[in-house]
């Protein structure tokens, strides 16, 4: 009974390590915007939603939408 129970504690750790390292590394999506011959880099937050762009002046600041 507790050789079945460290097994599956085992396995869930084994996969929740797997899915933080696999398949949720970052919680940004890196996208880039063109706009004529300029590239701007864009990054999404896929949890939130909230999007900010890439200034090499301030860094990275936050894009309002406001077609809502």
């Amino acid at each position: 009974m507790i050789k079945k129970a460290i097994i599956v504690v085992i396995s869930a750790l084994i996969l929740l390590v797997a899915f933080a390292y696999l398949i949720f590394p970052t919680p940004y999506r890196y996208l880039e915007y063109k706009n004529n011959e300029v590239i701007y880099p864009i990054r999404v937050n896929v949890l939130t939603g909230k999007t900010e762009g890439l200034s090499l002046e301030i860094g990275w600041f936050e894009i309002i939408n406001e077609a809502k």
